[in-house]
């Protein structure tokens, strides 16, 4: 056999190193070529030991990804405190590849990077990983809203089933509760034709009369809270409310109901008159009493009824307790959902939507608070709600007490123009201001009404309706302002909606009264409009 020369010898060896650093070379170029992270780790010690792993070469991409420079040589532990507590199965499976080479994929959130990253494994040789690294965050966040959107999607469709099964229980009770008080309405109007009544009968009927159209008013009412609550506009409505004379003034409503079933009602203020005042939703509170008040009317046949409150740390906390036939405890929780009545044979004859704890719910909790109920079957039950304290920003001197309304009965001589297309409501009017000092203009529509201030500046007020053929009550008002800004100007509308009280507002005008008007509220807004 032939011995190589020395100094080809040399030239292979040369050219061997070149092929290595070649190779080397290519492999840097290749690694740093990807754009995925690629690390190169140790798992073992130089005695064989198992080690959490030590990076032995990184590219750019895994840099880049991680945001993690000078790792090589390294422990992970080192570079990423906490690794192991937060994320045990990431050293979990690299371990197990070495340990059974076989290759592994996983997910993992590192908090320390607010990231996701995909791992991908292998041992190349005993203790020694490779794991090739992507950053799936843009996905995972992807996924996460995907997730969210369709359990809004589910959410949306159980709500669209709820309402439509609302919907059709709405309908159902509407027919059935309106038609009640209707039918009480004209059988009585007709029993009233009778030549033949007496003075007596007369009375009674045109009583049930009365009392059927409070009843669909009460109805009607509650339709509309529902409606308004479902459509967001049942906002509240912050002012300063004395809490004492609104119990006081429910405590009167109620006192002829009470006295005609031998019930004693009694009023429990918890505080004070000069004390009583806070800033709340003062319509949305007598609500939410009167609709309680008259649940506990409606199921309380013998005994009493107390109406007040407690001042407890920074809430008022309200009662109505009754020694009515009380409320079985698996019913506590239903009584408070929509159209739910736990005696159908006592409302029955005692009418009702169903609605009025439920709408109580919603005004007491957008208020800020809370209601629940304390009772046991045939042993009363006990009402309660809570709402803040809030004291108004300046409380005034005068007692509350002196505060408290009668009806106004008293008016210099003045000039009201009434703008009414609806011949009814107008003669309603003209009758509650007929014992007054008042000359009544009236005509019956908008731009009469412009025309009318225009040319008659003895006017000294003006209540407009706001649906009226030609020129409508918002305009019409606009107008108004701008020919006589001082010009006071009520509205009248049956509308409750926040929409309205927004045009209203824009519009111009310095009050506006709900119909069915109120003839002592419609005189006190005159009085006081007229004051300035």
């Amino acid at each position: 056999m032939s011995k190589k020369k020395p100094g080809r010898c040399k030239e292979e060896l040369e050219q061997a190193k070149e092929s290595l650093i070649s190779c080397e070379t290519n492999h840097r170029n290749l690694i740093d070529y990807m754009r995925n992270g690629y690390a190169y780790c140790r798992m073992v010690d130089e005695e064989g030991h198992p080690v959490d792993f030590i990076h032995l070469e990184v590219n750019k991409g895994y840099e880049d990804l991680t945001g993690l420079n000078n790792v090589v040589g390294k422990r992970i532990t080192e570079v990423l405190p906490g690794i192991a507590e937060s994320n045990p199965e990431f050293l979990e499976k690299h371990k197990r590849v070495v340990e059974t080479g076989m290759p592994d994929q996983f997910e993992i959130y590192l908090d320390t990077l607010k990231k996701w990253f995909d791992i991908n494994v292998y041992s190349p040789q005993k203790g020694y990983t490779v794991a090739m690294i992507d950053d799936i965050t843009s996905r995972k966040q992807n996924e996460e809203e995907q997730k969210v959107l369709v359990r809004e999607l589910i959410a949306a469709k159980e709500k669209a089933v709820e309402n439509d099964k609302w919907k059709t229980e709405f309908l159902a009770n509407i027919s059935h509760d309106i038609r009640t008080p209707i039918s009480g309405i004209f059988g009585f109007s007709d029993l009233l034709k009778d030549p033949h009544l007496s003075k007596e009968e007369h009375v009674e009927y045109a009583g049930i009369i009365h009392k059927s159209c409070e009843q669909m008013l009460h109805l009607i009412n509650n339709f509309i809270d529902i409606s308004c609550i479902e459509a967001g506009e049942a906002k509240p409505q912050v002012s300063q409310t004395p809490v004492n004379e609104l119990l006081n003034d429910i405590c009167a409503f109620f006192k002829p109901q009470a006295e005609k079933k031998g019930l004693e009602l009694r009023c429990s203020p918890g505080l004070p008159d000069n004390e009583s005042t806070i800033e709340t939703d003062n319509v949305k509170v007598q609500l939410i009493l009167t609709n309680l008040v008259q649940n506990a009317m409606k199921f309380t046949g013998a005994g009493s009824i107390e109406i007040g409150y407690t001042k407890k740390e920074n809430m008022l906390e309200f009662f109505v307790i009754d020694t009515g036939i009380g409320i079985p405890a698996d019913k506590k929780e239903e009584i408070f959902g929509r159209f739910r009545q736990v005696y159908d044979a006592v409302t029955a004859n005692s009418g009702g939507s169903g609605l009025g704890l439920n709408i109580s719910r919603q005004y007491v909790e957008m208020l800020g608070g809370t209601i629940w109920v304390e009772s046991e079957k045939d042993a009363g039950s006990k009402f309660v709600f809570t709402l803040p304290y809030t004291l108004p920003f300046s409380l005034q001197k005068q007692d509350t007490a002196s505060l408290i309304k009668g009806p106004v009965n008293f008016f210099s001589s003045v000039t009201i123009l009434i703008a009414e297309d609806d011949e009814i409501s107008f003669r309603l009017l003209k009758n509650y201001l007929k014992d007054e000092n008042i000359t009544i203009l009236s005509v019956v529509n908008g731009h009469e009404a412009v025309q009318l201030v225009d040319h008659h500046p003895e006017i000294n007020l003006v209540l407009i309706d706001l649906h009226m053929p030609l020129m409508d009550g918002y305009e019409a008002t606009w107008l108004i302002k701008k020919l006589r800004p001082e010009l006071p100007v009520i509205a009248q509308t049956a509308e409750a909606s926040v929409e309205t009280v927004t045009k209203v507002e824009k519009a111009g005008c310095d009050g506006f009264v709900m119909k069915p008007i109120n003839k002592n509220e419609l005189l006190e807004m005159i009085h006081e409009l007229l004051k300035r």
